[in-house]
């Protein structure tokens, strides 16, 4: 069985389990767990988050070493489109990531750290289910001694047996140096960076700088960066492969797509509307990140129902800074 408590307050507790059998013999087990408030504050790292009523786990004004790294981060939803197969009929919806989907969930909301003493690092985790049956989601903000941290992304599903199309869209605003002095790079396949002047959808080429951990965008003021390199693991690998895209945008506080919850939108939610064309060069600037990956189901007579999540991460490696 699995047993849910939530704390009040952050500290140090005792939770003990009391074990009957059927003799009446009994035994009372104890464990020492450690219950973690806002901000974490662990390896060099400060860092704020909050719970939000529809977009997950927000981190913001989050430190290492002292020095701010990020001003705000999370993730506005998930757009989800299935297709019946033969092609017909096809549907579209919004998920949120609200806090009454993680209450719903087992062991919905934890701090994790690596076992691996040679490699440290500690996440925040929440899974959420949004639907009862079908979907689940589990979001990671990862953060490591050495400076880099992970925006990750789990998908799974055991519902219709229709193709599907995720898309999570994650809002990143990072603080590197002056903010009226940031700027965004794409990486080429003429191997040079290429600044991006203006506000607008920046697709991933392909190319990749080797010199940066393997890194398609960067943001940062010209001395000091974040290298970014994204990752999309799909479970169903002979769907169609569809490349991330950033959205380059002017950061505009509440800058949100609308979520009513249980509204299905006309059309899929495209952080697009934000995009006017205005100069994005050496500006105040965020971005949105929108890896999309397609899935199926895969349950026949005699197999499992239960498949390995598709994953989703953006890294963003330090450098200068």
């Amino acid at each position: 069985m699995f047993v849910t408590h939530i704390f009040s307050t952050a500290g140090s507790f005792t939770v003990s389990l009391l074990i009957t059998d059927s003799a009446s013999m009994s035994t009372s087990p104890t464990h020492v767990v450690q219950v973690h408030g806002t901000p974490l504050s662990i390896d060099g790292w400060t860092v704020n988050w909050n719970m939000t009523t529809h977009h997950g786990v927000e981190i913001y004004n989050t430190t290492y070493n002292g020095i701010l790294t990020i001003r705000d981060a999370l993730i506005n939803g998930v757009s989800v489109v299935y297709f019946q197969q033969p092609p017909g009929f096809s549907c579209l919806f919004f998920d949120d990531l609200g806090h009454d989907d993680l209450a719903g969930s087992i062991a919905g909301f934890t701090v994790q750290n690596s076992t691996d003493p040679t490699n440290p690092w500690f996440q925040i985790r929440a899974q959420y289910n949004p639907s009862i049956v079908g979907y689940n989601y589990t979001q990671f903000w990862r953060f490591y001694k050495s400076g880099e941290w992970d925006a990750a992304f789990y998908v799974g599903h055991i519902g219709c047996g229709w193709n599907h199309y995720y898309q999570p869209h994650f809002r990143i605003d990072l603080a590197i140096g002056n903010k009226n002095r940031d700027l965004m790079s794409q990486y080429t396949a003429s191997g040079i960076w290429q600044n991006l002047i203006w506000e607008g959808n920046y697709t991933d080429n392909g190319s990749r700088d080797m010199t940066h951990n393997a890194t398609q965008w960067r943001l940062g003021d010209g001395t000091g960066y974040y290298y970014m390199v994204p990752r999309v693991n799909p479970y169903a690998g002979d769907m169609p492969k569809i490349p991330s895209k950033i959205y380059l945008v002017r950061d505009r506080t509440g800058e949100l797509e609308p979520n009513p919850p249980f509204d299905v939108p006309p059309a899929p939610e495209d952080p697009i509307t934000f995009v006017n064309g205005e100069l994005a060069y050496r500006q105040s600037i965020a971005f949105w990140y929108l890896p999309t990956f397609g899935d199926h189901w895969l349950y026949s007579v005699g197999q499992t129902s239960i498949v390995p999540p598709s994953v989703v991460i953006l890294s963003f490696y330090p450098s200068g800074i």
